[in-house]
């Protein structure tokens, strides 16, 4: 995992709500162009990528923009062949899914967005057979 990864993934923890929602759409981001960068690659099953980067968008889209700095760098190369290769993505979409389930409580909006980054996250596991 990359340090900007690290980054995100502490901040999907942290208490303020507004520093995990932050967190939150940087992952989302992230999911959403890791899923493109493997449709194209012929190393999986291009739906189910194609699914996990709609279920980020739609996530995402629930979610207010961050007024934090630029989205977090991914270079096509930084993205490990083989099943494991996507590992580090799917499961910052699942503590994605966990962050923002702990702060939806009656947030009917942020419930939806947890269950997207849940779909997502399995998805993209399902991408090269995980």
């Amino acid at each position: 995992m990359n340090t900007s990864m690290n980054t995100v993934d502490e901040a999907l923890a942290a208490s303020s709500p507004s520093t995990v929602l932050a967190a939150a759409w940087d992952a989302l981001d992230l999911g959403v162009r890791v899923a493109d960068a493997v449709t194209w690659d012929g190393t999986g099953d291009e739906l189910q990528a194609l699914t996990a980067a709609q279920a980020c968008s739609a996530a995402r889209s629930l979610l207010p923009l961050p007024d934090t700095g630029p989205p977090i760098p991914l270079e096509a190369g930084e993205i490990q062949d083989g099943p494991g290769g996507l590992a580090p993505y799917v499961s910052l979409l699942g503590r994605t899914h966990g962050a923002l389930a702990a702060l939806a409580g009656t947030d009917a909006q942020l419930g939806e967005a947890a269950e997207h980054a849940a779909t997502a996250a399995r998805a993209l596991a399902a991408v090269r057979g995980q």
